[in-house]
Order: structure tokens, then sequence, then C-alpha cells
């Protein structure tokens, strides 16, 4: 499952023989029910039957709805998918207090790393990543809180208010929203209760264990909007499919690279392999980038070398390459013959990977 789809108003929906059709537009388009991963509803306009929303639900995919204001107000989640769904609810209410808050330790200081990974990313100064050191079992002196404060400032400016109505925000709580979704879709998948948090435990809130795993996953939307969309005037259509597209991204998830859809699977993997036995550590995302950075002398990079090992990850690895002005210099530029042109050669229903 690895398709994202994206249908707008107006449009018609429904199954058969496996696939799912989409009419609109006077054209119509199928997709295999077993390829789709998501299936974004982004406007209350659309048409669905309920055969086709069964198909969907029955092959895990993740159904985002969207209200009159084209933000995600809901997902639709299997009513019963794991064989052993009671069995990973009693893990759920085992857990002891004391492990509940080694586990939120270890999500609010990967949280805080992915944030200091953002701001370097975005070209600003790194005021974090030191922090993560700071965050005791159950975060009882609010250093993600704190974090966040210096955080969202240094990325977007002082002037920046997370509760305003902005562009930016509106990407935020967007792209947010996304990945709760998919977090949701597979706690459903693996099991668990989704009402029952690790830190969050609010009444009203069905999902506070996504809410609690989204944490880490925040700062791929932030480095998103602080990349893509500073100086955007509306929140545009194309924004949103990308925002949906991010699930494509790639992440590191543990050691390894995966798409974050993927990276979000293995973590709620994790958490039920932790749950069983409290030796199993959470399995975590990390952003991943080649960062670069100019230094004038090698004292400069003696500096920055240290700030990398005072906050190394627990996990995976960080390569330094230092290259000089000299070695930059020698570098050579190969570049080929152009192709000939292909369009002419091959239809435009024919994909060419070359």
């Amino acid at each position: 499952m690895y398709r994202h789809v994206i249908i707008e108003q107006g449009s018609y929906v429904y199954h058969k023989d496996n696939q799912l059709y989409v009419r609109g537009d006077g054209s119509e388009h199928k997709i295999p029910i077993e390829d789709i991963a998501t299936v974004l509803l982004a406007s209350p306009q659309i048409t669905i039957t309920s055969r086709a929303l069964d198909a969907l639900v029955t092959a895990g995919t993740d159904v985002i709805v969207c209200d009159n204001k084209y933000s995600p107000c809901g997902t639709l989640l299997p009513f019963a998918s794991h064989s052993r769904r009671l069995k990973v609810l009693k893990l759920q209410i085992e857990q002891t207090r004391p492990r509940l808050k080694r586990l939120w330790q270890q999500i609010v200081r990967q949280k805080i790393r992915n944030q200091g990974l953002c701001l370097q990313y975005a070209g600003k100064e790194d005021c974090v990543s030191h922090l993560a050191s700071k965050v005791t079992s159950g975060d009882t002196d609010n250093v993600e809180g704190y974090a966040a404060s210096l955080y969202f400032k240094d990325l977007f400016g002082e002037d920046f208010i997370r509760r305003d109505d902005t562009v930016i925000n509106g990407v935020l709580n967007y792209g947010y929203a996304i990945l709760r979704s998919s977090i949701a879709r597979f706690l459903a998948v693996y099991g668990f209760e989704p009402a029952l948090g690790i830190f969050h435990h609010s009444e009203l809130n069905n999902f506070n264990l996504a809410d609690d795993l989204i944490e880490p996953f925040r700062p791929v939307v932030d480095l998103w909007a602080a990349t893509e969309c500073l100086d955007a005037a509306e929140f545009s259509v194309a924004m949103r499919h990308d925002l949906v597209r991010l699930l494509n991204c790639h992440i590191m998830s543990g050691e390894e690279k995966h798409v974050m859809n993927y990276a979000i699977e293995r973590s709620v993997q994790s958490l039920s392999a932790s749950y069983a036995d409290k030796e199993n550590a959470l399995l975590l995302p990390s952003l991943l980038s080649i960062y670069v950075r100019i230094c004038n002398s090698y004292e400069a990079v003696e500096k920055h070398r240290i700030r990398l090992v005072q906050n190394l990850p627990h996990t995976g690895s960080v390569r330094v390459l230092v290259i000089t002005e000299r070695q930059f210099a020698m570098m050579e530029v190969l570049c080929g013959e152009k192709l000939a042109d292909i369009d002419t050669k091959y239809g435009d229903d024919t994909l060419t990977i070359l």
C-alpha cells in the first residue's frame, strides 16, 4: 500500500472488482484497492458508496474526511482488524504509571532532538537540542513546553503565535491532522485502543495514544512549512496535496531509512513490543538530511563538531566530512549529452523509467 489518493469536490466514488472508481469532470479513474494507503475526501460535496467505504476499511486504508472548510475532521478506522485485540487491550491496561512516564520521556526527548534538527535544516540556530537531556521521567518539569516556546519563535519569527489564524498555522494544523490519522490507522490495525494514552488522558479525546506518538513526527511538517510556505499569501490546494505527500517522504526509523508512513507503522509495532517487554525501547523517527555548515576556520569546525557530539541521537549515526575551499574548487562536474526527445518516441500513456 503506497498510494495516497486525494479526491476533490463533485466526485462520485464507488467500488467494483477490487478497484476504487472515481468519477468526475467527465472522466473516470480506477485504482486497485490493495495499492491505496490513504484516501483524502477533500470536500463535503463528494459522494461515496457504503460498499466503497467497506472495501477501503477492510483493506486497512486510512480514510480521512474533510469538513466544509476543507480541513481534516475525522478518520474511518476498522472496527475489529486485529485478531488479538483483547490481548493488546490488557497490555495497555496493565502498564504501570512509572513505565508510561519513562515511555513519555523517550518520546519528548526525540521530539526535541527532531526540533533541533528541523531548526538546523531550516538554516536557523539550534536553541533546543541541548534540552533533550534535561527531560526527566514523565517530563514533570515540562521541558517540552519550554522547548516549544523557543522553537516556534526561532523557526517562524518572534511574532509567531501558535494559535493565530495564519497560513502557517493552517499548514501546521492540516499536516498534523494527516499524521494523526495515519497513526490512528496503524494503532487500530495493531489492536490498540487509541483512547488509552501514554501521557494524554482526556476523556473527551478518542485518540490520546495517537496524540502521544505524533510528537516526534511533528517537526517533519514544521520543516516543510518553514521552507516551503513562509511567504505564502494563502493556504492553497497544492499545498494541501503536498502535505498529504509528506507521508511518502523519507525519514530515519532507528538505523534504517523508510518513507514516513512505514516509519509510523514501525513506531506502532515497537510500542506493542515495548508494552510486552519493558526492555524494548520505542522505535522513534529522526529527521533525515544532509546538513552543510560553512566555517571560516578550523576552530569553528571544531566548535560545531563538539555540538554534534553533545547532541547525538540514541540511534543511528552522524558522519562529518570537512572539505576545504581548495578541495571544493577541485570538484569536477560531469554532464552527459541530452537524450533524444522521448515524448516523440513514446505515447502519453507510457511510463518510462530511465
